[in-house]
């Protein structure tokens, strides 16, 4: 992969470091990447043993692409986190970090300053390991964009939306099926993405195993807001959210078209045309560029 882009993925599955039956397990399902998780999902007495299961696996061979999710370097021993990437002694699978309760440019930096020493020691091109800022908190959320352009490593967002999350918590909403406590964190992090010149953008988890009715509308509601993804805690989840979060058939091929159509007038000198009965120009044309980037991932 290019060391200074990261692929926009549906789905980002969560698999628990102390668990290596599940690192495992999780490389065989139809996610389209998965988080190695060495926070929330492990105690603190199992850390340095999931630390173990991870090198592992990366030493096994990764199946699928698998982000880190590691402490935050001012809540844990994120430095013992990343030295279980070196341990393993490869990085080949490996595209990132998810930064949890991220909240300020230091966070970022931090752990941005730390992945260079890893690549060099690994011997890794620089840049090849991404950063993907969690946001958790209020001070998070209010910082995004100046996360967002603290370093060139950050090429996602992600926001934990999750019922009764830290954000959530943070924040003393009441979470329902309509979504309105997170009407404005959502957007705002869109919004801070798109103006920092980021495309993906993933929405948290849903805790909710039970019902795939209410998980779908969840998922449509961060859709229609901007975001091109989503986190999941089970296997079952990833079918619908690929459904939701994919391009359809016909979008695509619309794309496909106007960027035909866009191309040939540009080529004669027309900075707008018309495709199938509408004016199109250069938004037209990012957008159709952001969907056949999307169906990339299916």
């Amino acid at each position: 992969m290019d060391a200074t882009a990261v692929k926009m993925y549906r789905t980002l599955l969560f698999a628990p470091g102390s668990r290596p039956e599940l690192l495992a397990k999780a490389q065989t399902g139809e996610a389209d990447a998965l988080i190695f998780d060495l926070e929330d999902s492990v105690p603190p007495q199992t850390k340095d043993e999931a630390r173990g299961h991870v090198a592992e696996a990366l030493r096994a061979g990764l199946r699928k692409p698998m982000f880190l999710r590691i402490n935050n370097p001012r809540a844990g021993d994120f430095a013992s986190d990343l030295a279980a990437l070196a341990k393993a002694g490869t990085l080949a699978g490996v595209e990132g970090i998810v930064l949890p309760k991220a909240e300020d440019v230091a966070d970022v930096r931090t752990v941005a300053h730390a992945l260079a020493g890893l690549e060099a020691t690994l011997g890794a091109p620089a840049g090849t390991l991404a950063v993907i800022p969690l946001v958790e908190t209020c001070l998070g959320l209010r910082n995004a964009y100046d996360m967002a352009r603290a370093s060139p490593r950050v090429r996602g967002l992600a926001l934990a939306s999750a019922e009764q999350g830290d954000f959530m918590v943070d924040l003393g909403g009441r979470w329902s099926p309509q979504s309105l406590a997170l009407a404005y964190p959502r957007s705002k992090l869109v919004v801070d993405a798109r103006a920092a010149g980021i495309d993906w953008i993933v929405d948290g988890v849903f805790m909710n195993l039970q019902s795939d009715q209410a998980l779908r509308a969840e998922c449509e509601i961060a859709r229609e807001l901007g975001y091109v993804g989503k986190m999941a805690i089970h296997p079952s989840q990833v079918a619908t959210m690929h459904e939701v979060f994919s391009p359809s058939a016909q979008e695509i091929e619309f794309a496909r078209g106007l960027l035909d159509a866009f191309r040939k007038g540009e080529a004669q000198g027309i900075g707008a045309v018309k495709y199938r009965g509408m004016m199109v120009d250069y938004a037209n044309v990012r957008l159709a560029e952001r969907t056949l980037a999307l169906a990339e991932a299916q």
